[in-house]
């Protein structure tokens, strides 16, 4: 299984969305554009999802339907926050579509204004139902998060809980007392590591290894270790000049090292049918050449484990790789009616580039670099005397 097509209203910068969607999607734009956002509602929906989790939960977690919802609300859509996802699953194409609001009389929680599910064109679910009208407490919960009641359109529900956000942040990592299950910046991730079964843990850790004795110069081993407190830690050997390697664990690892490792680990742990691997800038703090390498790494992963990979980028050496088409990217552009998403093949201003075959990164930077950046270079100015 895997989506096909975006659609979305009043969501956090956007005040519409609407594209299709390949196999991978490289999201590309100015800082602040909302390409975190765009992400987020992928992980929206994977939470809504989940087990422990749902509609309210996932938006308590962002501060609430006011913060989600896009500030171009008000006079668009009556207000509603809605998501339209369109999927395919081998010959069957699907439809999931979800619209919240704010409840009426002065409770104000989040309710389903619609749910609608849809297979090869045939409705399976349709709400609010009779049902619903007679006990409208029901509508506080998506029929998504539902075991009793998803089972027409459990593919879709399982295929949403397999979505996977990569964002480690090595100081969050490094800091012992700051451990919480299911952060997406990487508190817990080593303690998702020693929670795997030895056997798996040791055939995952082992291809790992392989491709840092690749990426670092002088690297020769990597395993866990647990603490006489019960933490456990990444141990890694260099052998340098030294007859035995020298070890480090976290503590001592550079910010580079510790992502890569982290991001090899989200690859290899991806299950088969993988659902959606969301990643966030990839390629912070790793040297230009391992970059270059990603798009041929998750383009293996993808094919041996079914997965799609959306991506945020301000890389040239990702966009400019050879496999990665024009379709495949998609460009956010901010106007004064929220933040615009449109793919790449699509923009006609820079068509005759594309044509001309110019490298795509020289392309983008014509539509997203700020135009003047003089304000931000006199900031270094001292006052003149």
């Amino acid at each position: 299984m895997r989506i096909t097509h975006v659609g979305a209203s009043n969501w956090r910068n956007f005040k519409t969305l609407d594209f299709p969607v390949d196999a991978r999607l490289f999201i590309v734009g100015p800082n602040a554009s909302g390409k975190s956002n765009l992400l987020d509602l992928f992980r929206f929906m994977g939470e809504v999802a989940s087990t422990g989790g749902g509609l309210a939960a996932a938006l308590e977690r962002r501060g609430g339907l006011t913060k989600v919802r896009s500030l171009f609300a008000r006079n668009h859509r009556k207000g509603r926050l809605e998501i339209d996802l369109r999927l395919e699953d081998g010959s069957d194409t699907w439809r999931y579509f979800l619209s919240v609001r704010n409840e009426k009389g002065g409770r104000n929680r989040p309710v389903v204004d619609q749910e609608i599910v849809e297979r090869n064109g045939e409705t399976l679910i349709a709400r609010p139902d009779a049902q619903d009208e007679a006990d409208p407490e029901r509508l506080t919960q998506t029929h998504l998060e539902q075991i009793a009641a998803n089972q027409p359109f459990r593919a879709i529900a399982d295929y949403f809980t397999k979505v996977r956000y990569f964002h480690l942040v090595p100081q969050v990592i490094r800091d012992p007392g700051r451990v919480v299950s299911g952060d997406p910046f990487g508190s817990d991730f080593i303690a998702q590591m020693n929670a795997m079964p030895a056997r798996t843990q040791g055939a995952w850790f082992r291809r790992m290894q392989d491709a840092l004795r690749a990426a670092v110069p002088e690297f020769e081993s990597l395993k866990l270790e647990v603490d006489p407190a019960g933490r456990p830690h990444l141990v890694a050997g260099y052998r340098n000049w030294r007859e035995n390697p020298a070890r480090q664990n976290e503590a001592d690892f550079s910010d580079g090292t510790l992502r890569l490792i982290g991001l090899l680990w989200t690859v290899v742990s991806t299950p088969a049918n993988g659902g959606v691997l969301l990643l966030e800038e990839p390629e912070l703090s790793l040297n230009s050449a391992i970059v270059r390498a990603l798009p041929t790494v998750l383009a293996t992963a993808q094919r041996d484990q079914n997965m799609q990979v959306m991506l945020s980028t301000h890389a040239p050496e990702l966009l400019d790789d050879e496999g990665v088409l024009p379709r495949e990217i998609l460009v956010l552009s901010v106007t004064r009616d929220g933040t615009v998403a449109r793919q790449l093949s699509c923009i006609e201003e820079v068509a005759d580039q594309i044509e001309a075959g110019l490298p795509t990164s020289e392309i983008l930077s014509g539509l997203i670099s700020p135009e003047d950046l003089s304000g931000l270079v006199a900031v270094g100015q001292g006052r003149r005397r």
